[in-house]
């Protein structure tokens, strides 16, 4: 788009695409029924009524705004940089501020019909009524650090109502007449047109946010939507309610290029309103938060920061702890509640309160709580309801769960909704944004990615998100750096060590997206439920190479992998590894690795040598017996540190491969290995179990009782086959855990 296409219309003018000729506009009439009872009355000069608005930016011979009092009385320009006050009412310590009585000598002017105005006069309102390319826009104020005095400007984003001054609205001539009774139930607040990809931002080098408009959402307007993204090129405007005041406004960050496949991008900058109710429940659910942590916000914040961000850096720090610090209400109740309910299982691990009282209240309190301001806040997805979404699915799992709980599917699926309508999986580099914004907008659509790759294998579904359903480029550890150093301002919120970048840090969570792509190949290649490959003999070779090469990759990756990401054997028994979830994550792939590159696993395939099975059988043996070794090295002191909600699926899916190991097993020797290693790994579950740790045993019941049951049952399995009954007691869970039957 050329630099007239975002621009916004003003109520009683008509949008012109900018490259075409724009034809002699038809004035309208102040008073229809005035000039409609005099014969030849609309043959009469009729002149444009030009409704501006007062304290948005402007530039310097504007006349898109309307000045302010001082200025109009001066004839003089009124130039507001950012908001007010004007450069001249600043200078002179007056107040800045914009009448009723300005607008109603600008109404009388206009409702006259006066032969008697000078040509000059009449030039210069014709073109306000045209607008002009550099005067017809007008930024929004981007909230790049907000401070203590922009806490007013976030409120109305979080129930509170706005105020009237920062956004008025304006209506065409002919509607003034019409004055339908406000809704008292909506919170209206028009938008501030953006003026994205303009000429002045591609002469001043300015950069735009999609994020920190208060009182505006912006979601992605894709191929499919309401109009063809090639009209939007060349026709752009704003989206008028019934009353003729702006309600969104189309904008373009990307104009595209000669690829096919490299469209206009446009984004829809809405005005939000919610009714009352809505944001009563959002604010009802945000006090009880601050209320639940009150005193101890600080602490826990501080708490996220040393357990959790290291193993999941979905925040962006910087971002997060100045929005927290000015302004706390101003970040979405879902992401405190989630910040404050993830850090809340390291209470007693924190030196400070390790001796002190305990928690005063339990982990599903502030979590119930994040999830009913979620509900309201996905109306109006961000990049900070983005990360809601992400984290309330690490929660700690109930510890009488005997698998994992469908909820972190749908969870998932949410975040990768939320991730998709605000353009997440679009790559941002070419866009007219923020560095930072565009850095956190890739890191946060990757670890959408990785998320619904593990939510969906946690119950053997297929992730949503396709592999030609995104573009974002991948991350690196430049995007990881940004926004990560903690300014002196702000240290008081986290300690020391996490002040600044961790580099291990950034190269466990590269790592940790570049395996979950390998994983994605793997369940392309061979779990797909419509596989159209397999029934090709080419495509089944095809799909066996990509296996083969993917194996390739990953068969040293423990003695490749940087120093800072091994697992020391020599380490501090109550210190935790930030490192063992990571090599978790590398052994649960492995297993769905093997068992694509083994299918099927038949009895026939069990007695052919040259069956699948048997090819890998060896390999596979030899990595999990790795795997038992490094499972058997965890102390306690791991198992105390953050995992995260995947981690108990994963143990799930390598302990029942271990069992896959000794049941495929053709040979005595290989029947003795993997039972050796099944027994170890069941030795070690079940002196972990013994723990008084909750969420340890939360993370392990399922591939405890699984191994339990399989030692249990198995003898009587494989003498009587699959119909041997089951005679041991049948576990009932109840409201509070299990009870005998």
């Amino acid at each position: 788009m050329d630099g007239d296409s975002s621009e916004s219309i003003a109520p009683g003018s008509v949008p012109v695409p900018a490259h075409i000729h724009a034809p002699t506009p038809v004035p309208v009439p102040a008073d229809r029924s005035e000039v409609a009872s005099e014969p030849g009355g609309y043959s009469r000069p009729r002149k444009f009524v030009i409704q501006s608005t007062f304290g948005v930016p402007r530039e310097r011979r504007s006349r898109k705004s309307r000045p302010c009092d001082a200025c109009r009385r001066r004839k003089t320009a009124c130039i507001i940089t950012t908001e007010p006050p004007c450069v001249f009412c600043k200078t002179r310590g007056i107040i800045c501020q914009s009448t009723a009585a300005g607008e109603a000598a600008l109404a009388r002017s206009h409702s006259s019909f006066d032969h008697a105005t000078s040509g000059a006069s009449r030039d210069r309102e014709q073109t306000e009524g045209l607008g002009s390319p550099n005067t017809a826009k007008s930024s929004p104020r981007t909230v790049t650090s907000p401070s203590a005095s922009a806490a007013s400007e976030y409120s109305s984003r979080f129930g509170h109502e706005p105020t009237s001054t920062g956004y008025s609205s304006y209506g065409f001539t002919q509607d003034r007449q019409i004055k339908p009774e406000p809704d008292s139930a909506v919170m209206s607040m028009d938008i501030v047109q953006p003026a994205l990809n303009s000429p002045e931002s591609s002469v001043n080098g300015t950069a735009f946010t999609l994020e920190d408009n208060p009182g505006r959402s912006t979601y992605f307007l894709g191929s499919t939507a309401e109009q063809d993204p090639f009209v939007l090129d060349g026709f752009s405007y704003g989206i008028l309610s019934e009353t003729s005041t702006v309600d969104a406004n189309v904008v373009q960050i990307h104009r595209g290029g000669s690829d096919l496949d490299d469209l206009p991008q446009h984004f829809l900058f809405l005005s939000m309103g919610h009714p009352k109710h809505t944001n009563l429940s959002r604010e009802e659910a945000s006090d009880a938060i601050e209320t639940k942590v009150w005193p101890h916000a600080d602490v826990l914040v501080r708490l996220y920061f040393r357990h959790v961000h290291p193993v999941l850096p979905y925040l962006s720090k910087v971002r997060f702890l100045r929005r927290y610090a000015s302004n706390r209400k101003s970040i979405p109740a879902c992401l405190r509640g989630a910040v404050y309910a993830l850090a809340s299982v390291f209470w007693t691990e924190d030196p400070a309160t390790r001796n002190g009282d305990p928690f005063p209240f339990h982990q599903h309190e502030i979590v119930d709580q994040a999830h009913i301001a979620l509900r309201r806040e996905v109306e109006n997805p961000n990049l900070f309801v983005v990360q809601a979404c992400l984290l309330l699915i690490h929660v700690q799992p109930p510890s009488i769960d005997a698998m994992e709980a469908p909820s972190t599917f749908t969870l998932a699926t949410q975040a990768t909704a939320c991730a998709q309508l605000i353009g997440l999986h679009l790559n941002p580099t070419d866009w007219n944004l923020e560095p930072v914004e565009k850095k956190l907008r890739k890191k946060l659509w990757w670890s959408t990615f990785v998320t619904d790759c593990w939510a969906a294998i946690s119950l053997g579904n297929p992730p949503h998100i396709s592999a030609t359903s995104f573009n974002t480029a991948p991350v690196d550890i430049e995007d990881l750096r940004c926004d990560e150093d903690v300014p002196d301002d702000l240290r008081y919120l986290v300690d020391l060590q996490n002040a600044y970048f961790d580099v291990s840090s950034g190269a466990r969570f590269l790592e940790y997206i570049k395996m979950t792509r390998y994983l994605r190949t793997v369940l392309d290649s061979s779990f797909q439920v419509v596989n159209l490959q397999m029934h090709d003999p080419y495509g089944r070779l095809q799909t066996r190479e990509r296996l083969a090469d993917i194996h390739d990759k990953l068969k040293d990756w423990p003695s490749l992998i940087p120093s800072c990401l091994v697992v020391p054997r020599n380490r501090d028994p109550m210190v935790s590894c930030f490192n063992c979830p990571l090599h978790l994550t590398f052994y649960a792939i492995k297993v769905l690795l093997y068992r694509a590159l083994m299918h099927p696993a038949t009895k026939a395939a069990k007695s052919q040598p040259n069956s699948n099975l048997r090819q890998w059988f060896t390999y596979a043996l030899a990595d999990f017996t790795q795997f038992t070794e490094f499972f058997v090295s965890i102390n306690m002191g791991d198992f105390r540190g953050f995992w995260g909600r995947h981690a108990r699926s994963q143990l799930i899916l390598c302990g029942n491969f271990l069992v896959y190991l000794f049941l495929m097993a053709g040979d005595r020797a290989h029947i003795e290995a993997a039972h050796r290693l099944l027994e170890d790994f069941r030795v070690k579950l079940n002196r972990i179990s013994m723990t008084d740790h909750t969420p340890t045993r939360a993370m392990i019941r399922a591939a405890t009782i699984r191994t339990n049951s399989f030692f249990a049952q198995a003898a009587a399995v494989m003498r009587h086959g699959p119909e041997a009954s089951i005679t041991e007691p049948i576990t009932v869970c109840g409201t509070d855990g299990p009870v005998s039957s």
